[in-house]
């Protein structure tokens, strides 16, 4: 019968604003190799830091900025567009 109980890694102690605890689910547990997972599941998880603090901000956030400043520069053409034809006529 197989083996149903999962061996599991939880990481704490992070200096990171946006992760608290990592917990990391393995495969295949093996003593030997214990500090090789963690090694590997802390390298992860400071990408992701990394990346998180280059973005500096949420993907929604920034596409919400997009958008309106796509309605601004059409409100501003709309407007100046306006005034062109106002002044011809």
């Amino acid at each position: 019968m197989k083996e149903l109980t999962k061996k599991v890694i939880i990481l704490n102690n992070f200096s990171s604003p946006y992760v608290s605890q990592a917990i990391v689910v393995l495969k295949d547990y093996n003593p030997k190799l214990e500090s090789k997972a963690i090694a590997d599941a802390e390298a992860i998880v400071g990408r992701y830091i990394e990346k998180m603090q280059k973005n500096r901000q949420p993907v929604r956030t920034a596409r919400k900025r997009k958008r309106l400043a796509k309605i601004i520069v059409c409100l501003a053409i709309s407007i100046i567009l306006c005034a062109v034809i106002k002044y011809i006529i």
